[in-house]
């Protein structure tokens, strides 16, 4: 998840009520069930383009990353209250799912590209269907200078 908290100018220990807010968004994640692995601070820049929320519009923000594991199913519940806590600026959801790792070798990727099985198989894929493509322009008839102006 990643999260836009809002940059406090007014008060000189705003590290204060970020922490605060930090605080709170991972106590949230966390009585929804998910496991925090992760959390990230991005740093504090200016932002893209102003963001108005609550009738003040604010022009720097700090970034943050949180990684879980969880269910999709709590995004519109954390949005819901994320949206009503007037330190967050911005929040979204990223699925980094990478898949099942595939089981390789170091041998397998020191051999020459043609030897490799990955390799092969794009190569045997590629011969399957090097005659099926037909040239995109085959309905137009090739024109001469003297067919057109003459």
């Amino acid at each position: 998840m990643s999260l836009l908290a809002r940059q406090n100018h007014l008060v000189s220990p705003g590290e204060q009520d970020l922490a605060a807010a930090l605080k709170r968004v991972g106590t949230l994640l966390l009585d929804h069930g998910v496991v925090l692995l992760n959390l990230q601070n991005l740093g504090t820049r200016d932002l893209p383009y102003k963001v108005k929320k609550e009738e003040i519009f604010y022009y720097k923000g700090s970034y943050f990353v949180y990684k879980f594991t969880g269910s999709p199913a709590i995004f519109s519940k954390v949005k819901e209250v994320c949206d009503r806590d007037t330190d967050i600026l911005k929040l979204g959801f990223v699925d980094v799912y990478k898949g099942d790792p595939k089981n390789c070798t170091l041998e397998e990727e020191l051999l020459p590209p043609a030897l490799r099985p990955s390799v092969k198989k794009l190569l045997e894929e590629s011969k399957k269907h090097k005659g099926v493509s037909k040239p995109f322009y085959k309905h137009l008839k090739t024109w001469n200078y003297y067919d057109i102006y003459m």
